[in-house]
């Protein structure tokens, strides 16, 4: 993965409908506009803001100018509130992404979310009106991907051992540009260059 120099992170404060969201906002070196927001695992089996995962996301992101938001769901780390099932946690996302178009309105938002993550990106979607929608194993076959409104351009990576994602309805999801990555788990461990690659070769083309 390509190295660079990049401003230091700036660590705030959002406000969401249950309190105070922590929340790491990092800008790209060469910016062009776009701000990602990153929506983390499932809270209740250690899912944070801090997950490797999205930290390899935020590597690829930044690398081709796009800045990215992350945040932790309500009662993760320094978040205020309670998990809620991931209704609330749809309803933090939308907080989020709010925050950026009130600080950088003439940014393109991104939503990006990964495992439990994901389902609550794919939930906000339709709400938030996102430009791209990335969603990074999403579970589907264990938790409910209903149709939604979005109009975003949708990816969905996942890999081919992973036993959270059901493969063949991962494979036939409808309106949603699929991507497997052959051998990789639910958590990618000696895949993350393979998903940076993956990431890399669905977001470079968009900055031409």
């Amino acid at each position: 993965m390509v190295s660079f120099e990049r401003p230091e992170p700036f660590q705030m404060h959002i406000q969401g409908p249950a309190g105070q969201l922590e929340a790491r906002l990092d800008q790209a070196p060469a910016e062009k506009t776009i701000t990602a927001v990153l929506c983390h695992p499932h809270p209740q089996y250690g899912g944070s803001m801090h997950d490797a995962v999205l930290a390899t996301a935020v590597e690829v992101l930044m690398g081709a100018g796009v800045n990215c938001l992350r945040f932790n769901f309500r009662g993760v780390g320094g978040s205020e509130g309670q998990f809620d099932n991931g209704d609330g946690e749809v309803l933090d996302a939308v907080a989020a992404v709010d925050w950026v178009r009130q600080e950088y309105p003439r940014d393109e938002i991104w939503l990006i979310g990964y495992s439990f993550g994901a389902s609550v990106a794919w939930r906000a979607a339709s709400s938030i009106d996102p430009a791209r929608l990335i969603l990074i194993a999403p579970p589907v076959g264990m938790m409910k991907f209903e149709a939604n409104a979005t109009t975003a351009q949708v990816d969905a990576i996942a890999g081919s051992r992973d036993d959270f994602v059901d493969q063949a309805t991962f494979n036939a999801w409808e309106d949603v540009d699929t991507h497997v990555i052959d051998g990789a788990d639910h958590f990618f461990g000696g895949y993350h260059d393979a998903l940076a690659e993956t990431l890399s070769d669905l977001v470079q083309p968009k900055m031409i």
